[in-house]
């Protein structure tokens, strides 16, 4: 048989490399360089924390002295200025009382004389406001239209037409019409008698003395009425 079929003659083969080796580790250096050991933190302490951190240093600012100074001159000048006012009130209060003298030299102070202001001119009434006009006599087929404000007025009617406006008026009709109106506000009128009356506007007042006029009023607060 072959040394390559024999498997004792195998194994011996490759014992050979690894005695081998064996013998040659024998004979050399058997010391093996160490590299230096690197420097390293030292221990931790075996008592301390894991997570140990060096300490922080704790910033402690100062209280700021103007918080408490702003508001002490503050309330110092309050009471600055109230008691000065006191002391002013009470020492007005002593020197106005009386004429006032002069100092080392007696007697009283002569006051100033006050000049006279002269009357305002009168002022002419305007037509058409106030007052008492002349009396007016409205003829038959004539008509009157009378407005303004706070005006008084008499009227002779001759079978003729009279118009009231305006506001606050007193007017008074001698005589029979043919036809009287009234509009505007607060008007009141006075009539002997009349055919037709009518009145409209707001709070109105038409008083008839004689005859059955024929009467229409609209707006609010008007009266007709015979008196």
């Amino acid at each position: 048989m072959e040394p390559t079929g024999d498997p004792e003659a195998r194994i011996r083969d490759l014992e050979r490399p690894l005695a081998g080796q064996a013998d040659t580790s024998e004979l050399g250096d058997s010391t093996v360089p160490v590299p230096p050991y690197p420097h390293s933190a030292p221990p931790p302490d075996p008592y301390g924390s894991p997570y140990w951190a060096p300490p922080q240093q704790v910033v402690r600012k100062r209280p700021n002295s103007a918080t408490w100074v702003i508001p002490l001159i503050a309330g110092i000048v309050v009471i600055a200025g109230v008691i000065g006012v006191a002391v002013f009130f009470v020492l007005g209060d002593s020197s106005v009382v009386g004429r006032p003298s002069v100092s080392g030299g007696g007697g009283t102070v002569a006051q100033p004389t006050v000049p006279v202001i002269p009357s305002m001119p009168s002022i002419p009434p305007i037509p058409g406001t106030g007052g008492e006009d002349q009396v007016i006599t409205v003829e038959a087929g004539g008509s009157l239209s009378i407005g303004g404000v706070d005006r008084r007025q008499t009227v002779i009617c001759n079978e003729g037409t009279v118009s009231i406006s305006g506001m606050n008026n007193t007017i008074e009709v001698q005589g029979s019409c043919a036809e009287v109106s009234v509009s505007g506000m607060e008007n009141k009128l006075t009539v002997e008698s009349a055919g037709t009356i009518g009145v409209s506007g707001f709070d109105n007042t038409v008083t008839y003395r004689s005859g059955d006029p024929k009467t229409s009023q609209s707006g609010s607060g008007n009266t007709i009425e015979r008196g």
